[in-house]
């Protein structure tokens, strides 16, 4: 009985979804409430593999805009990319994130291995560490910058 009511309540918010859409240009205002209030939010589905906060060395402040290339771990670059001048890391980066106000960073989806990161902002000394990624494990990835 429960999944029925779940079903009736589905196809009627389906239909009100539709009849909201009609008054998207008549009555913005209504229409941009009415969006914001009906966000479905999914829990349980999305989990972090990596968080982690990037700092000063001295300070211990937090960097703001701090850019991590997230390269899978490769020993030798490529004849492609040796011609280029490129090393394996700037030919084959998977993720790039950039720090938040507070210095830290999360990201929801990362295949499972090992990852070369390098880490710079303008101002600091670049640095490249590894890191390990396993699925269903919430990595750490702590890193602090020295200043030029």
């Amino acid at each position: 009985q429960l999944d029925t009511n779940f079903d009736v309540g589905d196809a009627a918010l389906k239909n009100i979804d539709t009849i909201i859409d009609i008054v998207k240009v008549a009555q913005a205002n209504f229409y941009n409430g009415y969006k914001n209030a009906r966000k479905i939010v999914l829990t349980g589905t999305n989990s972090l593999t990596l968080k982690g906060f990037v700092t000063d060395a001295t300070t211990g402040e937090p960097i703001k805009g701090v850019t991590l290339n997230f390269c899978p771990e490769c020993a030798e670059p490529t004849q492609k990319a040796a011609a280029k001048g490129m090393s394996a890391a700037k030919e084959e980066i998977v993720l790039t994130k950039k720090t938040a106000e507070k210095g830290g960073f999360n990201i929801k989806t990362l295949p499972e291995g090992i990852y070369r990161v390098t880490i710079k902002k303008n101002g600091y000394q670049e640095q490249v560490v590894t890191v390990t990624v396993n699925d269903g494990e919430l990595g750490d990835l702590n890193v602090e910058l020295l200043k030029n």
